[in-house]
């Protein structure tokens, strides 16, 4: 896939820093990063029938149906600053929304995390009290123990991060990741990059396949 007018979907585990790495990636190439989050904000600022539509589920604390968030995801992908290419990412793709998305031309890249190391990395994980800045134990330790750096407040573990909260992120992501990972395998549409590196080598590794496709 050359790069001008790329359509790159990204699936990552919580911990695989798929935001990131979307961020960067899009950068790079000049491109929109894009979430479900987006899309869903796009629809609902834009006061459309498909924002509406989800506005009456999230009134009636329901979850909204598959095909209407694949609609959603569609039409943010389809707006001016996404007609030349885009970065969708997401850590919980669904199979009847990441399969509408085939449609579009996109490569989907899957970022390879062991839960071994995505436990590590979130447990490992401390924010502040004061400032909200995130430090981690092992990569990114303060300088006083438990003491943030920036303001001197306390950190603290997210609810988040516990080990438990992990595990149950993680079995969530393999239960719903698995059936769209097999169904992009299949369709000969993933791509596998070992996400256990910086942001920055991985990004330049995908800039690098996609010049040479």
């Amino acid at each position: 896939m050359a790069l001008a007018g790329a359509r790159l979907v990204l699936i990552g585990s919580p911990g695989a820093e798929t935001a990131a790495v979307a961020d960067h990636l899009a950068a790079r190439l000049g491109l929109p990063s894009i979430s479900i989050r987006d899309a869903i904000q796009s629809a609902v600022r834009a006061g459309s029938e498909l924002g509406d539509d989800l506005r009456r589920f999230m009134n009636a604390e329901q979850l909204p149906p598959p095909e209407l968030i694949a609609a959603i995801v569609q039409r943010r992908l389809g707006e001016p600053d996404a007609v030349d290419g885009f970065v969708y990412w997401t850590e919980f793709p669904t199979l009847s929304v990441m399969r509408s998305l085939e449609t579009l031309g996109i490569q989907a890249v899957e970022l390879v995390l062991v839960d071994a190391e995505a436990t590590r990395r979130l447990t490992g994980r401390r924010t502040c009290r004061g400032c909200g800045k995130i430090w981690h134990i092992e990569s990114l330790p303060t300088f006083v123990h438990g003491v943030c750096d920036r303001c001197g407040s306390k950190l603290f573990l997210r609810d988040d991060d516990a080990p438990a909260a992990v595990a149950r992120q993680l079995s969530v992501y393999h239960e719903h990741s698995a059936p769209v990972l097999a169904h992009y395998r299949a369709a000969g549409l993933l791509i596998n990059v070992d996400a256990a590196r910086a942001t920055e080598e991985i990004v330049t590794e995908l800039t690098s396949r996609f010049e040479r496709s």
